[in-house]
């Protein structure tokens, strides 16, 4: 009974549930060890003679008690292995989950670094952290940080890839969480620093910028380095002694490590403030007056990122931030003709909404195209696709597959589509298991399509 309960529990949880039959099963096991015992001594002692049948029922005892043990030991080892069982989920927790408790929780005076001096009360972080996608902050009027959440890798001093999925909440605890050794890749992006918004929030005078909207609560959202080419709308540079300066217009594009606050919920209404450190040449760019020398302007950049594909010298395309809410992005779309010297806004809203970030952008001619989206904590995406030329686009759907686990159970892991590419003139199309995949050593699956992307047939499962 003790050991079907125990394995049952290490299969499908529910420990606090079944305590009370728990704990009378353990008291019955050794009771009656405690019995068998004391019930052999006594015979030993009083009935030599029956020695020899005490110790056959005793080897019998031992040998049906090892048997039972390794019956439910064994299904109990599975439980705990290759996620089939709430055990396993529970050991996954021990290794890779940390929690500290959160004592700078006040955004006016500790500032964003607050957060990671607490953190390395427990867990040591490398010098250098890169963003996998973006750092989300909500706090309240008296400073205090009511959530924050951010995906962040870098290398330690062994050199060694390390991550950290760092989330809180205040309502429903009091301790931030880390999750470690997640996916978050080996490209260290510079425009994903994390050490611009902790220096930049040290010299915003905070509490000041939001009081003019006297709200109960406000937002702050960090994605590294941006380019807001030509719209100053809310754009204030701030220099290492906290003096702003404002635009009202500027001849050259606005390059820099911008840290927002807004209004959550009221962004389209209220202008976020959008802040700019200036001083370091290697955070920002300055902008020129209309009678300096421009032939120091930055060169017009045309590689493919995953806001911008060229598909000549000439014809390029560009997803442009039109705004930024808590973890979510709103963008519209440009194409130019001329390699990139000016660019006009094709669609206003490609996405039809907000995404949590844009993921790839690829266009095989004149008409047809692909973008492609995270939600914010990039663990699950989506593909849209056009037909014509950008004017338009539509969510593509395709069949996920589901697979089996060694429990019986079944998932759908593969739920992040990347950017179609083609081979020997076959479009295809890889779907992923975003920042949260494990299944199969976070394996992908191929899709190709024979109709230019309208519909997508599974392939095969690709291993990395």
């Amino acid at each position: 009974m003790f050991g079907k309960k125990l394995a049952l529990i290490c299969k499908f949880g529910g420990l606090n549930k079944n305590l009370p039959v728990f704990v009378l099963a353990i008291i019955i096991l050794l009771s009656t060890i405690l019995f068998t015992t004391i019930k052999v001594i006594k015979n030993s002692e009083y009935q030599p003679n029956k020695l020899t049948n005490v110790k056959a029922w005793t080897y019998l005892s031992i040998i049906l008690f090892i048997s039972i043990t390794l019956l439910y030991g064994i299904n109990i080892y599975k439980s705990g292995t290759n996620y089939n069982g709430k055990l396993a989920w529970y050991i996954e927790r021990l290794k890779n989950e940390r929690s500290v408790k959160f004592d700078q929780n006040n955004l006016y005076k500790y500032g964003v670094k607050g957060i990671f001096e607490d953190i390395k009360k427990k867990q040591n972080l490398p010098e250098k952290l890169y963003m996998v996608n973006n750092f989300s902050l909500k706090f309240n009027s008296d400073g205090t940080i009511t959530s924050f959440d951010t995906f962040v890798h870098g290398k330690s001093d062994n050199g060694k890839e390390e991550s950290y999925l760092i989330s809180y909440n205040k309502n429903k605890s009091d301790r931030i969480t880390i999750h470690l050794n997640g996916y978050a890749g080996t490209n260290y992006n510079d425009d994903k620093l994390l050490e611009p918004l902790i220096e930049t929030v040290k010299v915003i005078p905070i509490k000041q910028a939001v009081s003019k909207w006297n709200e109960s609560q406000y937002g702050l959202v960090y994605y590294g380095k941006r380019n807001w080419g030509y719209n100053t709308s809310g754009i204030i540079n701030i220099d290492k002694d906290g003096k702003e300066f404002s635009l009202e217009n500027t001849s050259s594009e606005i390059i820099g490590y911008t840290v927002s606050l807004f209004v959550p919920g009221s962004e389209k209404v209220i202008t976020p403030a959008r802040y700019n450190f200036i001083g370091n040449p290697n955070w920002s760019k300055a902008s020129t007056t209309p009678n300096q020398d421009h032939s120091n302007e930055k060169k017009i950049e045309t590689t493919n990122t995953n806001e911008q594909f060229f598909k000549s010298k000439e014809i390029g395309y560009r997803l442009n931030v039109a705004d930024k809410a808590l973890g979510s992005t709103f963008y519209s779309l440009s194409k130019t003709t001329n390699g990139g010297n000016t660019w006009t806004v094709i669609n206003n809203d490609p996405y039809s909404g907000t995404v949590g970030g844009a993921s790839g952008i690829v266009f095989f001619d004149d008409k047809l195209g692909f973008l492609g989206a995270v939600n914010p904590s990039g663990n699950e995406g989506a593909l849209y696709r056009t037909d014509d030329g950008g004017i338009s686009f539509k969510k593509v759907n395709y069949t996920l597959q589901e697979v089996k686990l060694d429990n019986g159970h079944s998932m759908k892991p593969f739920d992040t589509p990347s950017i179609p590419f083609k081979t020997n003139g076959v479009l295809s199309m890889l779907v992923g298991q975003g920042a949260d995949g494990d299944y199969n050593g976070n394996s992908s699956e191929l899709y190709q399509s024979e109709d230019k992307g309208r519909t997508w047939k599974f392939v095969k499962e690709v291993k990395k």
